[in-house]
């Protein structure tokens, strides 16, 4: 994780939180592979608080799968 602080925000302060993923096909995360979103926090009028960067990757399929709950027929 990569913060970079930009400003202060108030107590008060209304805030956008945007995030933008790339990198592996998120609707297959089990197949492993690593993805990276991008985050940003920022005031109404567009001024940003902060910018920050995560990597994440998968934990492998066999402990992937065994904690999806299995479906009720």
């Amino acid at each position: 994780m990569t913060l970079e602080y930009r400003r202060e925000c108030g107590r008060k302060s209304v805030l956008d939180s945007l995030t933008d993923i790339t990198g592996a096909n998120v609707g297959s995360l089990a197949e492993g592979g690593l993805f990276e979103c991008k985050h940003l926090l920022r005031l109404e009028d567009g001024a940003e608080i902060v910018r920050g960067r995560t990597e994440w990757r998968p934990k492998s399929a066999n402990n992937f799968v065994s904690q999806v709950p299995s479906e009720s027929t």
